[in-house]
């Protein structure tokens, strides 16, 4: 049956408003949340910088789960898993998914940088709120937060002892089960404990029956949490998670067009029929809920981490140190035939071992001001190989032309870096209501690269594999293999302002400039042509002006922001016509990232609160007359490329926004009942970086819908989301074999609903 969603969206706002006039009103409360964007506890409407921020009740609310989605609850950002690492754009600024890249959009968790973006590809575990932070911030977290930062603040021990027990089961084989105890344990110790287990049985269907849906996974995360604060003047913070994941094989590629003329019949046993029509650039309708993938392989996951926070006060002010050390330990198979068939296979192997050293004085804050100086080192040890075969199968192999030889692809590479920076900042109070803050940071960049790139037949050459698993195992030595060695060294400084002007204790006006950097490296992938792999370093000039306000009644701020980047560091994959071996690509493209951000919550009524964001967003290339040519597409004469200037960057969509309607009423029995809408829009985003026509995803909108019961300690509530059943992607590329081209996407999570329950104890 076809749902009219003109009717269906009308009467879901009909239902949530509903709530609000038949029962006794809650006195609801518009919230004020204390942010640490600067590394001091402050309001976030006394913080100059734009910030969006979801609070652990709003996760739970929203059923935010991982950080894939937050997403749909934060107008301009897009977070996507990408085939070698998890990829998060913010302003239209972020990084492909070459493995060598730094992340352009910083991620830490309790202040602690993630170097490896799989480390915060699970549950978001017992979290007090995450700060999202646009714009550069390498003042306050360094060189790799150069388009903007995801803070994640977990909770910590409480002094009182609580306890609860909660829970989600829904659609798609979702099952999460959470427990939490925290408390005192001595007079100088607390503690605070979490775990977690979660299972998806995936909302696409596997065309193989000898595989699972995607995405098939389950995996748990712990976290146990100390506090020693048995001194006046010192608390130290222990903290260790674990977290383990196991994943379906696969990446869940879904084909989102047919080949350019419908054809293809020397191409039908790689590549499942199309059923998705032609060429089409409108993703909304065309999957069917279908992928193909290889049978037999899992992916995992393994995380671990150790951090510890000390605060001391001394004559001078506030010392601080967060010593951490994060390892991680993944594998991840996929395939890059896109098909049914046990054809072209690679399997991901990735270590990486982490240790920072973060050393803060602040300031007590006096008359004239406040100040803080800092310290930064890191060194990330990271080994990665990719192993990828190709397999000869007599039935289809010789008429498509690929020969009769199976083939292997080993490229094992290990890249050591170092990072140290020295960082100041000092606030002058000029007047009651007229505040400068001056910043500087000094970094210093070294990373050393070791690949190895060994391309051979493995039909009794050296090579064995495990009945299409690939995981292979070289007999000899690699010293067969093209052995590349290289460093890269930069040293940057970045300066930052930022001007403040309090209009009364409610409003404020603030206007800032940041320099930031990120640095540049080899690639890691084994395939650029140019210069070795080399790529330079991002460089940007940003300013921004925004306005903030707030009373009883009302919630606001709105900014304006004009970033000139400098450098971005873009990595394409390329799809030779001729249908030869593909080859990565790295360039340096300058943009200009503009737009206007707006933020309201409104207290429409004692029980009803109504939340609107929006961002208008115009990032576009200055620059980019050397771009990667689409499949089919001629190149400008007398070059080999094709230009690109003055369009959209990737996930820069023109607008997108949020609106809600929280309502919460107490019944007549004494319970209480919660009720929300909402809904997430965006415009079209390109996802590659050829602007191939069939990566451009039509604009869409999503709607949610959550009614809460409680009463004294338990909480029961369904949820729906995505309820009229959009199709969209996050992530999406494509492929060529045998001179035949195709797109493909992994498919965003389908229409959902859920049951949640918590009890505290």
């Amino acid at each position: 049956m076809k749902i009219n969603k003109s009717y269906f969206l009308n009467g879901l706002m009909s239902f949530a408003l509903m709530f609000s006039f038949t029962t006794l009103n809650a006195q609801q409360s518009i919230e004020e949340v204390v942010v640490t964007a600067t590394l001091k506890e402050q309001s976030e409407l006394d913080t100059p910088i734009s910030i969006d921020i979801l609070t652990g009740e709003t996760m739970i609310d929203n059923n935010i789960m991982t950080m894939f989605d937050i997403s749909d609850r934060t107008p301009g950002i897009n977070i996507s898993k990408g085939t070698f690492s998890n990829k998060v754009y913010m302003r239209g600024v972020g990084s492909g998914g070459n493995q060598s890249f730094d992340q352009s959009v910083g991620q830490f968790v309790d202040g602690v940088y993630q170097g490896r973006s799989w480390t915060t590809a699970g549950v978001l575990l017992d979290m007090e709120r995450v700060e999202i932070l646009k714009g550069p911030q390498t003042t306050y977290f360094g060189n790799n937060a150069i388009g903007g930062a995801l803070s994640f603040i977990t909770k910590v021990p409480t002094d009182e002892s609580e306890s609860s027990i909660s829970g989600t089961f829904g659609s798609h084989g979702e099952k999460t089960i959470t427990a939490i105890r925290s408390g005192r344990v001595s007079d100088g110790l607390k503690a605070r404990f979490a775990i977690s287990y979660h299972e998806m049985d995936g909302w696409l269907k596997n065309t193989n029956p000898a595989g699972d849906n995607y995405p098939n996974k389950d995996g748990f995360n712990m976290r146990t949490t100390l506090v020693w604060d048995s001194s006046d003047d010192m608390e130290a913070k222990l903290k260790v998670d674990i977290g383990r994941l196991d994943t379906a094989s696969g990446m869940g590629w879904q084909q989102t067009n047919c080949l350019a003329d419908g054809s293809g019949a020397d191409i039908t046993f790689i590549i499942s029929t199309c059923k998705l029509g032609l060429g089409a650039p409108d993703f909304e309708g065309l999957f069917d809920d279908r992928y193909s993938g290889s049978e037999g392989a899992y992916g995992h996951l393994d995380s671990d981490s150790i951090v510890l926070e000390i605060k001391k006060t001394i004559g001078m002010g506030e010392l601080t140190s967060i010593t951490s050390n994060q390892k991680i330990d993944a594998e991840i198979p996929g395939e890059s035939d896109y098909s049914s068939r046990d054809f072209f296979h690679w399997l991901h192997d990735e270590t990486s071992e982490q240790f920072s050293q973060e050393l803060r004085l602040t300031s007590e804050a006096t008359d004239n001001g406040q100040w803080m100086i800092g310290f930064y080192y890191q060194n990330t040890e990271t080994a990665n190989t990719m192993n990828i075969g190709r397999y000869y199968v007599a039935e289809w192999g010789a008429s498509l032309g690929i020969g009769t030889a199976n083939l292997a692809l080993i490229r094992p590479m290990e890249i050591d870096d170092t990072t140290m920076s020295i960082f100041a900042t000092r606030t002058f109070y000029i007047s009651e209501k007229l505040h400068l803050t001056a910043g500087v940071r000094h970094t210093d960049v070294e990373k050393d690269y070791i690949r190895t790139t060994t391309s051979l037949g493995i039909n009794g050459t050296g090579y064995t594999f495990d009945d299409f698993n690939i995981k292979f195992t070289h007999k000899g030595s690699i010293a067969d293999g093209t052995l590349q060695a290289n460093s890269y060294s930069e040293s940057a400084t970045t300066p930052s302002l930022m001007l403040q002007y309090f209009k009364d204790e409610n409003s404020m006006f603030y206007a800032t400039y940041s320099d930031g950097f990120k640095a540049g490296g080899y690639e890691a992938l084994g395939t650029a042509l140019a210069n070795n792999g080399a790529y330079g370093s991002e460089g940007v000039d940003a300013y921004e002006i925004g306005y903030k306000t707030s009373n009883e009644k009302m919630k606001a701020s709105m900014n304006y922001f004009n970033s000139k980047y400098d450098g971005n560091q873009l990595s394409s994959y390329i799809y030779p016509p001729d249908g030869g071996a593909p080859y990565n690509t790295i360039s340096n493209v300058p943009s200009t990232n503009k737009g206007f951000e707006a933020e309201l919550s409104y207290l429409l009524s004692d029980s009803v609160i109504a939340d609107l964001s929006f961002t208008k967003l115009d990032a576009t290339y200055d620059d980019y007359s050397g771009g990667t040519c689409a499949v089919g597409v001629t190149p400008v004469a007398g070059t080999s490329g094709c230009d690109y200037t003055g369009l959209p960057l990737l996930y820069a969509a023109d607008n997108s926004g949020l609106f809600s309607l929280t309502s919460e009423n107490e019944m007549s029995n004494g319970m209480m009942r919660k009720s929300s809408i909402s809904m997430y829009w965006t415009d079209d985003v390109w996802h590659n970086t050829d602007y191939d026509p069939n990566s451009q995803e039509d604009g869409f909108k999503k709607i949610d819908v959550r009614v809460e019961f409680s009463k004294d300690d338990w909480q029961v509530a369904i949820l729906g989301k995505n309820l009229t059943d959009e199709y969209t992607s996050n992530w999406n590329q494509q492929t060529n074999y045998t001179s035949q081209t195709g797109q493909f996407s992994i498919l965003d999570r389908t229409r959902s609903i859920a049951v949640q329950f918590s009890k505290d104890f």
